[in-house]
């Protein structure tokens, strides 16, 4: 008599198919759900796996992480708010680091936030306490960081006081500080992450077990790869066969969908007899994507920066700030045509926007190309739409723009913004409510390693909107739990296009699922942060167990 693979039974399943919300039991057959409940009735199964009651949703799907460098991060200095809680303690860890580091070697740190440690790290001291190694630490924005002056030397510029762009290589009273934004902050860190081949699976290896264990079924790595020159926000121009490889030798587990940097496209000339412009990548691709479990998405574009390093592109200046907008890392007409060059050859795009000014200058170039090339349902998306009025959340839902805010920056950041951007602005920062009360379908994702990485943190930052201090980032953008859930499975699967296969448990999907502690909708809002994850199963397969 045939048999399925598995069944997994007495579990509290909620399916999040509003045909059948909950289930008890389900049937796994070649990786894919095959039956729920009363569709098994005499199946028989090779294994019966117990899940003793517990709550069981379909996998979480990040559609914004960096994969790569999350696990770079994992493999350097730690000094994030909640592990460093002072500059000198910052410093304390760097200079043990560059003591402990073999000579001529770049020491590398990440995560600090100017804000918990009173100022930003200082070039001068970083001078003191590096022993002659380079040096750069990244803010938690991953939008700047803070390099001594032999870092300056190995990205070639012996003398950075006479860099004229002032943007973004920041000075105090005409002295060059070390703190480097945006373009320049991507440049120095490519040059930093020239490290051996084995360095960088292992690093793999560490942000795909990090993952796992928090239930990351399926993530987007947003920004893969470099120029030729190691210029990007990836980690090398090989990253496609970086990725490749890990997956070859069985260190990544998860699907994972590749969103190729800008800069690392190249121009591939004419393509057709219409097509007089084209762009293309290589970065080290090669025979084999690993049976759909690895796969390329859109194009990332990085428009802006961010708020917590005062460079993302706002109509109104920062508070304190009169002078200070943001920054615009694109001509917005060479990024208009770009955008409809990537449209017209069928890229999806997604955009880096989280100004209000650079995210309508985003939906322009969007409206541009799709008047120029119409396309069917191609879901460009808006990465973090930072701060919207009434009147863009309509005209992204209008366009069918695919908004994707993090719930993961609302308690870690959001008393930032407030000091920012004021307590009306920050009330729309990240907006989630708006959208989804019209009707829209939003993802989940945290951005991570830039907030925390872990699911039920961003998820209780859709469902309180509440920042350390208490401040709530606009009661009217509260998610329900129920909405909050859906964003991170079904509309994440949706932002990717791959609802067909992900995004609930339903027959004909594939077997991807967690097992948590508690049911979430049995826990206080503010402590939803506290639920573990027991099993990661993929594909049917538990891949992590702590049950």
């Amino acid at each position: 008599m045939f048999a399925i693979d598995t069944v997994f039974e007495n579990a509290h399943v909620q399916t999040m198919d509003p045909k059948h919300p909950y289930a008890t039991t389900i049937g796994v057959h070649h990786g894919n759900i095959v039956a729920i409940d009363d569709e098994l009735e005499g199946v028989s199964a090779r294994e019966h796996i117990d899940l003793q009651g517990k709550y069981v949703c379909p996998g979480f799907n990040d559609v914004h992480l960096h994969f790569s460098l999350l696990g770079a991060n994992l493999n350097q200095v730690d000094l994030r708010k909640q592990t460093t809680t002072t500059l000198e303690q910052l410093y304390a860890k760097v200079e043990t680091a560059c003591v402990q580091a073999p000579e001529g070697q770049w020491v590398l740190g990440w995560g600090f936030d100017q804000f918990s440690l009173g100022a930003f790290p200082d070039i001068a001291r970083l001078d003191q306490i590096s022993h002659g190694h380079p040096v750069l630490i990244l803010h938690l924005s991953n939008h700047a960081a803070v390099i001594n002056s032999e870092a300056f030397k190995r990205a070639g510029y012996e003398h950075p006081e006479d860099i004229e762009d002032t943007d973004l290589v920041i000075r105090e009273h005409g002295r060059i500080t070390g703190l480097v934004k945006d373009s320049f902050c991507f440049m120095v860190t490519g040059v930093a992450n020239r490290v051996s081949e084995e360095t960088l699976l292992h690093q793999l290896k560490l942000a795909a077990d990090c993952t796992l264990a928090l239930g990351i079924t399926s993530f987007s790595d947003a920004g893969t790869g470099t120029n030729p020159h190691w210029e990007g926000i990836g980690m090398t121009p090989s990253d496609i066969g970086l990725f490749q490889t890990a997956y070859d030798r069985g260190l990544i587990q998860q699907r994972g969908t590749l969103m190729p940097y800008y800069s690392a496209l190249h121009d591939l000339g004419q393509l057709t007899g219409d097509i007089e412009q084209g762009f293309g990548l290589d970065l080290g691709m090669r025979t084999g994507f690993e049976g759909g479990l690895l796969d390329i998405g859109p194009a990332k574009v990085i428009l802006d920066g961010a708020f917590n390093s005062l460079s993302a592109y706002l109509s109104e200046p920062y508070l304190g700030h009169p002078d200070n907008y943001g920054v615009l890392s694109w001509d917005p007409e060479e990024f208009t045509h770009h955008v409809a060059q990537l449209h017209r050859q069928g890229w999806r795009v997604a955009v880096h926007a989280i100004g209000d000014r650079a995210i309508n200058l985003a939906l322009d170039a969007f409206e541009h190309a799709q008047r120029l090339y119409p396309r069917k349902d191609v879901r460009h998306r808006l990465e973090h739409c930072g701060i919207a009025d009434d009147t863009t959340v309509n005209r992204i839902i209008a366009d069918g723009i695919i908004a994707n805010p993090q719930g993961s920056f609302i308690k870690n950041n959001g008393d930032a913004y407030v000091e920012l951007l004021g307590e009306e602005r920050a009330r729309r920062a990240y907006r989630m409510g708006a959208f989804v009360s019209r009707g829209a379908i939003i993802p989940g994702s945290t951005d991570a390693p830039c907030a925390p990485v872990d699911p039920m943190v961003s998820i209780e930052g859709m469902v309180t909107r509440t920042t350390a201090q208490g401040f709530v980032l606009g009661e009217s953008e509260k998610l329900s739990v129920d909405q909050a859930l859906s964003a991170y499975t079904y509309g994440s699967a949706y932002a990717s296009h791959k609802e067909h296969v992900l995004g609930s448990i339903s027959v004909g999907k594939l077997a991807d699922f967690v097992v948590l502690n508690h049911d979430p909708h049995d826990v206080p809002a503010d402590e939803l942060h506290t639920i573990e994850v027991l099993q990661t199963i993929i594909g049917g397969v538990t891949r992590f167990s702590r049950m």
